[in-house]
């Protein structure tokens, strides 16, 4: 999968498309549904300024699945990936890789050039090229990336 600026298909608010996907810019009341789901988890899906908040939609002939959210906190100087939470049944199925390369796009577009990330996963962004550089609580590593 590689997304490109064209996968872009709206700005405000950002809607990126790749075949069946759908990455939806929607407000925080739109994916707190999954906050308690996804604390079991260790991912934290939380009401903070500045973070732009997506839906992860599967289209179908008939029905649209919403397959879970993601976030971007936009800071002065770089921005982070956060509050990824997919349903158990979609996982393992390359979703994760689409709202990574989807956030990549969407910093690139707001001319951000440090995108960083706190993960469970650092193995998963090793392979994306980011820098790991400590873990900064249990089982919690700080990782970015210059874009």
């Amino acid at each position: 999968m590689q997304l490109s600026k064209e996968h872009i298909i709206q700005t405000d608010p950002i809607w990126i498309n790749y075949e069946n996907l759908i990455l939806k810019e929607v407000d925080f009341d739109s994916v707190k549904i999954y906050k308690s789901r996804a604390a079991k988890e260790r991912v934290s899906i939380s009401d903070t300024n500045n973070t732009l908040w997506f839906q992860i939609i599967k289209m179908g002939y008939e029905e649209h699945e919403h397959m879970g959210c993601c976030g971007l906190y936009l800071a002065k100087n770089k921005c982070r990936i956060k509050g990824d939470w997919i349903k158990p049944e979609y996982r393992g199925q390359g979703y994760g890789e689409f709202i990574t390369q989807s956030r990549l796009l969407i910093a690139e577009h707001l001319n951000y050039d440090l995108i960083e990330v706190l993960t469970l996963h650092p193995h998963y962004y090793r392979k994306k090229n980011f820098t790991i550089h400590k873990e900064i609580r249990s089982g919690v590593w700080l990782s970015d990336l210059a874009i």
